[in-house]
């Protein structure tokens, strides 16, 4: 079934916990912004309204609260928002690339992907921004290969979920 119904791009859904609606990444008004729509595909509506790029969300797990990765300031930083779109808030503030927010299953901590220390890992923080910590901390990872951070409801975990590289060995006959 064809939720958006639409011949923009629109693509990266997330599912709110109660599973009442979705929130995604669209680009059709011209540019990348954040919406929402019920489950069924009915009344969409624009979160975010920026001339930058606003990406991957992810909701709290009370529902309330959106985080997003956003190139607004420049580079790609994390932000919260409301579920409504209002009052968005930066997290982040460092010259890397800061994407792929995930919550915590208490809602009180955000996973995200990081290159501040020049090759990617995974850091966390404190849903407000304070208390920043790296989890993966392996200066021997390059970029893209600490994966990105995920979380399963009910699961007090961080699973990284890393690319898989397929190498083919082929006979060559001379």
């Amino acid at each position: 079934m064809n939720l958006t119904n639409n011949p923009a791009f629109d693509a990266l859904p997330a599912w709110s916990p109660d599973g009442t609606k979705l929130a995604f990444f669209s680009d059709r008004d011209g540019n990348g912004e954040i919406y929402v729509m019920n489950a069924d595909g009915t009344n969409s509506v624009r979160l975010t309204n920026d001339p930058a790029f606003d990406l991957a969300r992810s909701w709290s797990p009370d529902g309330t609260r959106i985080a997003f990765d956003t190139d607004r300031d420049g580079n790609f930083e994390i932000y919260v928002m409301n579920a409504d779109g209002t009052n968005p808030t930066r997290l982040t503030d460092n010259p890397a690339e800061d994407i792929l927010p995930v919550w915590s299953p208490d809602g009180t901590k955000i996973a995200f992907d990081t290159d501040r220390d020049g090759n990617s890992e995974i850091y966390v923080m404190n849903a407000d921004g304070t208390g920043l910590v790296n989890l993966t901390g392996d200066p021997e990872r390059r970029r893209y290969g600490s994966g990105k951070p995920h979380r399963r409801p009910g699961v007090r975990r961080i699973v990284l979920v890393e690319p898989v590289r397929v190498i083919r060995r082929q006979t060559v006959s001379r």
